[in-house]
């Protein structure tokens, strides 16, 4: 189709077609021509003249680059291409036109950047090409994982191209809700915050420049804008936000980042500062964002010499009981599935019912391709090995990468495979096991959103509403897998739960006192509560972290009578024990000790012997008692000679006391008995120990 003369020149000279390109394309048209009806060669001697009879207009460079590359000829094309950008390095074809290659051989971050530049020297009038290149960088951000910049291409398109009813239908497909793939915080269209009322104006003179960097093809005017604003005022929250979603609409997400992190702490409205940081949380997951990353996906392409062979190790797998989700795609050949992580033994039929498998890793093969993938990397690489020892010479060598996990595989960690009787009790199991990841495990887990601090040590204002964008975002990803879990039970115990006032006293026998936060717990009247409430109460306290509070707990525990049914009472005069020596008293660690084994003896049929002897051991070694202490390790060891962690224990001690004698003495005896009972783990472990005692001289 002819080009308008009016029209803006193709080149993107920003000239009008009449009086930029159209004398040579009238010759570049007739090769093009050629070309489609499949005379490649005339098409080529025709381009060639083209540059012969222009050698200093890019144009013709260009068009001939083009057409080199549709006849196969990529280093051809891509030599002529140079010479385009010798003669106007901002040539704006020529960026289109090299992206357009890097896209075609799936160098994805190449072609945006490419696209990007194209966007930038491109005369605004020139729509059309303008609305074709943002489309092209939607379907780059897309690939890469970063909705947030897609969504902004997206909108630039439609501004150029408002009739691109294919294009609108398409962005309402990918960001509207019914999108099982993106999150809420995903798929927002996120907007510029108005300037502060206050402020000279000069200032505001500055934000009216900035704010019209919204319309098309601005947004790299609008970050220097900011960029400028943030200068000369730090304080400016509003500029701050501003430049991070310019530069996030940009894909410039590393910048973006520190940007939001600059606005989080200067943003007094913790629920504003959260969603915030909950978008920081969705760039996270983009390509390149890796390093910045908590979860991201792990993956393993093995090629099989025997396909056969590995679908055989797979049904024995299937037989286990170790693959679940198995599924055949007969159109496009793809065999998918869930490979499960090996259980433990059970010491019983009813055990081995309750066991609950995890998530293993993803498996898709096709042809002679698998690929394995997880975002824990230790259970990818069990995977691996278990397959190979199952598929032993079918699989070839493996091909390890890093890349961003998708949103609906954040929490797989989380994900467990129970042996059921019935689908009844799925939720309430998978609502267990999702509370004691959480409330246990994840609370503990130093994270990089938070500066590696654990979410249960975010106490400062800033760190807090940091976390609650965190536990926003993770409940979204909740969402997409419809994980039975309420997370107000976790923000309830970091204290983020607005309103939730401590129990009243009188009331305290309704409560879940499990589910409470450190404030809850600290505000129950301990003399109120029943023997099983302070036993609730005390484990909160250690899964919280909260030492003092625990032993506070503990304390009342153990000066009641003991339970009939929980006779066992160690692990509070254990923690007493670890109270008294982070103190530096080691007298009146040794009394709760004292009174602990005494208590067991008296209520517990002294089950518990062994392990207060063994604290004996450590408080008399850490004290300085130790030829004493020793006497305790090798009574210990005579009574349970077969016990390696006491011999570990002993060989610390001795360690940590200067007497590397002694210490090999108890190493070499462990590694010993650990070669024995062919115990692999343990003979590393005596072997590290024998290692560090001949170093101190032993």
């Amino acid at each position: 189709m002819p080009l308008d003369a009016y029209s803006s020149c193709p080149c993107g000279s920003g000239k009008k077609f009449k009086w930029c390109c159209q004398p040579i394309h009238v010759d570049i048209d007739k090769a093009f021509q050629q070309e489609a009806a499949g005379q490649t060669e005339a098409a080529l001697r025709s381009m060639e003249q083209v540059t012969v009879d222009h050698p200093a207009n890019p144009e013709a460079w260009g068009r001939k680059a083009e057409l080199l590359y549709n006849a196969g000829r990529p280093e051809d094309a891509e030599n002529a291409l140079q010479k385009a950008f010798d003669l106007n390095p901002t040539y704006p074809f020529g960026f289109l036109l090299r992206g357009s290659f890097r896209r075609a051989e799936g160098e994805i971050p190449g072609a945006l950047l490419l696209f990007r530049k194209a966007a930038e020297h491109y005369d605004p009038e020139a729509k059309g090409l303008l609305a074709q290149i943002y489309t092209l960088i939607f379907d780059c951000e897309m690939k890469l994982n970063h909705p947030v910049a897609a969504r902004a291409a997206a909108q630039l398109a439609l501004r150029y191209n408002p009739t691109a009813e294919d294009l609108r239908q398409g962005v309402d497909s990918v960001f509207g809700e019914k999108n099982p793939n993106l999150i809420a915080a995903a798929r927002r269209e996120y907007k510029f915050l108005p300037p502060p009322s206050t402020g000279s104006g000069e200032r505001r003179a500055a934000w009216n420049a900035a704010l019209p960097g919204t319309g098309p093809g601005k947004l790299t005017d609008a970050v220097r804008a900011f960029e400028i604003l943030t200068r000369s005022d730090p304080s400016d929250a509003a500029a701050w936000y501003n430049l991070a979603l310019t530069q996030a609409w940009l894909g410039n997400s590393v910048a973006a980042l520190e940007s939001l992190d600059q606005y989080v702490a200067l943003e007094p409205d913790e629920n504003r500062a959260a969603e915030a940081w909950t978008l920081a949380e969705v760039l996270r997951l983009g390509q390149g964002m890796e390093d910045h990353a908590d979860t991201v996906e792990h993956s393993i392409t093995l090629p099989l010499k025997n396909p056969q062979a590995f679908v055989d190790a797979l049904g024995k797998l299937d037989q286990e009981g170790l693959l679940a989700g198995v599924r055949v795609n007969q159109e496009e050949g793809v065999l998918t599935g869930v490979v499960l992580e090996k259980p433990g033994p059970a010491l019983t039929p009813e055990l081995e019912a309750k066991q609950s498998p995890k998530l293993g890793a993803y498996l898709a093969m096709q042809g002679d391709i698998v690929r394995l993938w997880n975002t824990s990397k230790q259970d990818l690489e069990q995977v691996q090995q278990l397959l190979r020892e199952r598929a032993g010479s079918a699989i070839s060598e493996s091909y390890p990468a890093r890349g961003p996990a998708k949103f609906f595989d954040v929490l797989s960690e989380c994900l467990i495979f129970p042996r059921l009787g019935s689908e009844a009790e799925l939720e309430p199991r998978m609502r267990a096991h999702l509370e004691k990841f959480f409330e246990e495990a994840w609370i503990h887990r130093p994270l990089k959103s938070l500066g590696q601090v654990p979410p249960i040590d975010a106490g400062t204002p800033v760190l807090r509403k940091k976390l609650r964008g965190v536990i926003r975002f993770l409940e979204e990803c909740a969402g997409l897998t419809k994980f039975p879990y309420d997370f107000d039970r976790l923000r309830r115990k970091l204290g983020l739960l607005e309103g939730a006032a401590a129990p009243a006293p009188e009331a305290v026998a309704g409560p879940d006192i499990g589910a409470m936060g450190t404030p809850e717990l600290a505000s129950l009247a301990v003399d109120a509560l029943s023997d099983a409430q302070l036993d609730q109460a005390f484990v909160a306290a250690l899964k919280l972290d909260a030492r003092e509070l625990a032993g506070k707990f503990a304390q009342t525990m153990t000066t009641r009578p003991a339970r009939a049914d929980r006779p066992d009472r160690y692990p509070q005069f254990n923690h007493l024990v670890n109270l008294a020596l982070a103190q530096g008293d080691s007298t009146a660690a040794l009394d709760h000790l004292n009174s602990g084994e005494k208590d067991d003896c008296e209520h517990n049929e002294g089950r518990r012997r062994n392990d207060f002897e063994l604290r004996r051991g450590q408080i008399l070694a850490k004290s300085g008692a130790l030829d004493q202490a020793g006497d305790v390790f090798d009574r210990l060891i005579a009574r349970v000679p077969t016990e390696l962690k006491v011999r570990g224990a002993a060989a610390e001690a001795m360690l940590a006391g200067k007497q590397p004698g002694k210490a090999l003495a108890y190493a070499e005896a462990g590694l010993a008995e650990a070669r024995k009972q062919n115990h692999r783990d343990s003979e590393g472990y005596f072997m590290e120990l024998a290692g560090a005692a001949k170093k101190q001289g032993g």
